[in-house]
C-alpha cells in the first residue's frame, strides 16, 4: 500500500508527541497524587479542628447551663434555709420544702431540655445527696426519693470537686456510669462537670450534672459519611467511642484496645494504603486530655485519580491528534510545489508530442530550482523536436528527388530514413524521460443575614433563659438599626446621580464604627476577626454613601477569607493621614485580574453570587461623588484597599 510522505510525517509525529506527552503526563500524574494526598490531609485536619472546637462547646454548654442553675435565687433560697434551725427562709418566706420543690422543677426541665443529660445532683460538702433528678433511658424525668439518696464522699469526683475554689470547675474522666457500684446496663458513657458552691466563703454544696457523651458531643451525631469514621480515647489511649462498640471502655470492662493499636500518634496526621488519618488532643483540664481523630478511606483519592487519568488519556490523545494534523497540513503546504511538478514530469513521460504546458513554480528553494531545471528541459526537448522534424523534411525531399532516378536507390533510402526516423523518435522519446524529485441587591444581603441570625438566635436565647426587657429592647434597637441602614442604602442609590444630595461634616472613624457594628454578629460567627486603628478626621462629604463604600469593602474581604477557609481570618481598618486602608489575609486578588476588579460586571464569585456591580459603584462613589481616590494592591497577606482624601 502507498502512503503519501505527508501521511508519513503526520504518523511519525504521532508517535514522537505521543512518547513526549506520555512521560509528561506520567510525572503530571504522579505529582497530581501527591497533591490530592496532601489535600485530603489538610481537609481532614480541618475538618478535626472543626469537631475537636466543637466538643469544647458542648462542654462549655454544660458548664454555661450549671451556672445558671447556681446563679438562680432558689440555690441561694436553698441554702438560706437549709443552715436555718427551722428550715426557713425569711427572704422569700418559703420552707425548705417549698425552695427544694422549685429546684426539683428547674432540675426536671433542664434535664427534659437537653437530650445528652441524664442525671443533675446537689451534693452537700460532707458528700450526702441533697437534690437529684434522673432521666430514663426512654426519656422519663423523676426525681429520687429521700431513701434513695446516696453518700458520695468516697467518689473521686466528689473528692476532687470538694477541692475547687470558687468559680473553678472540674470536668471528670469520661467511663461508663455506675449506680451503687455497679456499670448501669446499657451502657452511658459519661462525663460529669461539677461546680462547687460557696457561701460566706464556705463551701456549701456541689453541683454535678452527668451526661451522655454520646448524646453530648456534636460530632458524633453528626457524622453521616459512610468513608469518614470518628475515633476518640482517653488520654491511656483506651477507646471511649469506636464505630465497633466492642472496643469501648477497655479500662471498664477488661478488654485492651487502645487507639495505639491501630494507629500511629507520632504524626497528627499521614496517608497509609486505603486511609488518611488525622488527630488532635482536646484539653479538659490542665492535666487531663481526650484523643479526636478522624479517618477517610482513600475512596476521594481512587475517584479522583480515576478522573483524572481518563481527562490525561483524553488530553493526551487530542493534543497528539492537533499535533499529528497540524504537520500534516503544514507539510502539505511546504510540499505542494513538489507535488505539482511531479504530476507534471508524469504528464512529460506520457506524453508522446512533448507537447505539454508548464509554468514555474515560484518558490525560493530548493522546490524552486527543480521547477526552473525540469522548464528548462522541457524547452529543450521542444526545440529537439522541431530539429527532428526539420531533417525529416529534409530526407523527404530528397528521397523525391531520388524516386525519379532508381526505385531501388529509394526502396534504399526510405529503409534508411525509415531507420533513422524511428531511431531519432525513439530518441525524442528517451530524452524526455528523466528522474524528477516531488476572552443593589449586594448591599442587602449581609444586613438580611445580620437579621436572619438575629431572629433565629432569638429562640435559643429564649430557651436558654437570655431574654428579658433589656435583651428585646437591645434587639429591637439593633433591628432597627439595620432595617434603617438597608433603607438608607435604597435611598443613596436612587439619589445617586440626583444633584440635591447634601454634604455634611461626619467622624471617619466614627462612621466605619457604625458600620462594622451591623456586621459584628456575622463577622463573629465566621471567627473574622475585625479590628479599626489610628486616630480619626472629618471629611464635607456624604456620610450614607462612603458607608456604602465600607461595607462592600469589609464584605468583599469577608468572602474572600471564607472562599480561602482561612484559620486566623482577619479585616484590619487603618486610619492614618487622611488615607482609609482595608486589608485582609486572604491571599490576594490573582495578578491576572487584579487590573479588573472595578470594571463593571465583572465576578470571579459564582454564578449568582455576584452581579460584578459593587467595586465598580465603590469606585465611583468615592472618586466621582466623594472626590477622594480608591486603589487596590495586594500585599505578602492579601488584598489591600486604599480610600485616600484630597487635601481641602
Amino acid at each position: 500500500m502507498k502512503i503519501s510522505l505527508p501521511t508519513k510525517v503526520a504518523i511519525g509525529s504521532f508517535v514522537i508527541a505521543g512518547i513526549g506527552i506520555f512521560v509528561i503526563s506520567f510525572l503530571s500524574y504522579s505529582l497530581m497524587v501527591d497533591y490530592f494526598k496532601s489535600n485530603i490531609l489538610d481537609n481532614l485536619h480541618f475538618e478535626l479542628m472543626q469537631d475537636a472546637k466543637k466538643i469544647k462547646e458542648d462542654i462549655d454548654r454544660i458548664r454555661y447551663d450549671e451556672q445558671l442553675i447556681i446563679n438562680d435565687d432558689n440555690i441561694k433560697a436553698f441554702y438560706r434555709a437549709y443552715e436555718n434551725k427551722y428550715h426557713y427562709d425569711a427572704t422569700t418566706n418559703m420552707t425548705l420544702n417549698d425552695i427544694k420543690v422549685s429546684l426539683e422543677k428547674n432540675f426536671s426541665s433542664l434535664l427534659s431540655h437537653n437530650s445528652a443529660y441524664f442525671n443533675v445532683r446537689l451534693i452537700h460538702a460532707d458528700g450526702q445527696e441533697l437534690l437529684v433528678a434522673v432521666k430514663s433511658n426512654d426519656g422519663v424525668v423523676y426525681l429520687k426519693t429521700q431513701e434513695e439518696l446516696q453518700n458520695k464522699s468516697k467518689r473521686q469526683y466528689f473528692q476532687k470537686a470538694v477541692q475547687l475554689r470558687p468559680n473553678e470547675v472540674f470536668i471528670s474522666k469520661i467511663n461508663l456510669n455506675r449506680e451503687h457500684g455497679q456499670i448501669e446496663i446499657p451502657h452511658i458513657p459519661t462525663i460529669r462537670v461539677a461546680h462547687p458552691i460557696y457561701f460566706n466563703h464556705k463551701l456549701f454544696a456541689i453541683l454535678i450534672i452527668n451526661a451522655n457523651i454520646y448524646s453530648l458531643f456534636s460530632p458524633l451525631k453528626e457524622l453521616h459519611d459512610p468513608n469518614k469514621q470518628i475515633y476518640l480515647a482517653n488520654q491511656d489511649g483506651y477507646y471511649i467511642y469506636h464505630p465497633d462498640s466492642r472496643k469501648t471502655f477497655g479500662f471498664d470492662l477488661n478488654r485492651d484496645y487502645k487507639i495505639t493499636d491501630d494507629f500511629d500518634l507520632s504524626k497528627d496526621r499521614y496517608f497509609k494504603d486505603d486511609y488518611a488519618f488525622a488527630y488532635t488532643k482536646i484539653y479538659l483540664n490542665a492535666d487531663q486530655y481526650i484523643i479526636l481523630a478522624l479517618t477517610i478511606t482513600d475512596k476521594f483519592l481512587l475517584q479522583q485519580s480515576k478522573e483524572y487519568q481518563q481527562k490525561l488519556f483524553l488530553y493526551m490523545l487530542l493534543i497528539s491528534s492537533i499535533i499529528a494534523l497540524t504537520l500534516l497540513i503544514f507539510v502539505r503546504y511546504l510540499i505542494a510545489p513538489l507535488l505539482t511538478l511531479t504530476r507534471k514530469a508524469k504528464d512529460i513521460a506520457n506524453s508522446d508530442t512533448g507537447n505539454v504546458s508548464f509554468e514555474k513554480v515560484k518558490s525560493n528553494d530548493e522546490i524552486g530550482e527543480l521547477s526552473k531545471s525540469l522548464h528548462t528541459m522541457l524547452t529543450k526537448l521542444q526545440e529537439s523536436k522541431k530539429e527532428v522534424e526539420k531533417k525529416v523534411q529534409e530526407r523527404t525531399e530528397e528521397l523525391n528527388k531520388l524516386n525519379e532516378n532508381l526505385e531501388q536507390l529509394v526502396a534504399e533510402k526510405t529503409k534508411e530514413n525509415i531507420t533513422q526516423l524511428d531511431l531519432l523518435q525513439q530518441q525524442s522519446k528517451l530524452a524526455s524521460m528523466g528522474e524528477m524529485i516531488g476572552a443593589i441587591a449586594h448591599q442587602w444581603r449581609q444586613p438580611l443575614n445580620e437579621l436572619s441570625i438575629a431572629i433565629q438566635n432569638l429562640k435559643y436565647d429564649y430557651e436558654d433563659g437570655l431574654v428579658d426587657e433589656k435583651y428585646v429592647d437591645e434587639f429591637i434597637e439593633s433591628s432597627k438599626k439595620i432595617i434603617l441602614f438597608m433603607s438608607t442604602t435604597i435611598d443613596n442609590f436612587r439619589n445617586f446621580y440626583r444633584t440635591d444630595k447634601t454634604k455634611e461634616y461626619f467622624d471617619v472613624k466614627e462612621a466605619i464604627e457604625t458600620t462594622v457594628f451591623l456586621q459584628q454578629a456575622q463577622l463573629h460567627n465566621n471567627n473574622i476577626e475585625i479590628e479599626i486603628r489610628g486616630e480619626s478626621f472629618e471629611v464635607n462629604s456624604y456620610k450614607n454613601e462612603f458607608q456604602q463604600v465600607i461595607l462592600n469593602l469589609i464584605n468583599n474581604a469577608k468572602d474572600a477569607l471564607l472562599e480561602q477557609k482561612i484559620k486566623d481570618a482577619k479585616i484590619i481598618i487603618e486610619i492614618k493621614d487622611k488615607t482609609i486602608t482595608i486589608k485582609d489575609n486572604a491571599g490576594g486578588i490573582p495578578a491576572d485580574i487584579v487590573d479588573r476588579i472595578f470594571e463593571p460586571y465583572f465576578t470571579t464569585k459564582e454564578e449568582g453570587k455576584g452581579t460584578g456591580m459593587g467595586l465598580y459603584m465603590s469606585k465611583i462613589i468615592i472618586e466621582k461623588n466623594i472626590k477622594a481616590k480608591l486603589h487596590v494592591t495586594n500585599t505578602q497577606d492579601g488584598a489591600e484597599f486604599r480610600i485616600e482624601f484630597n487635601e481641602n
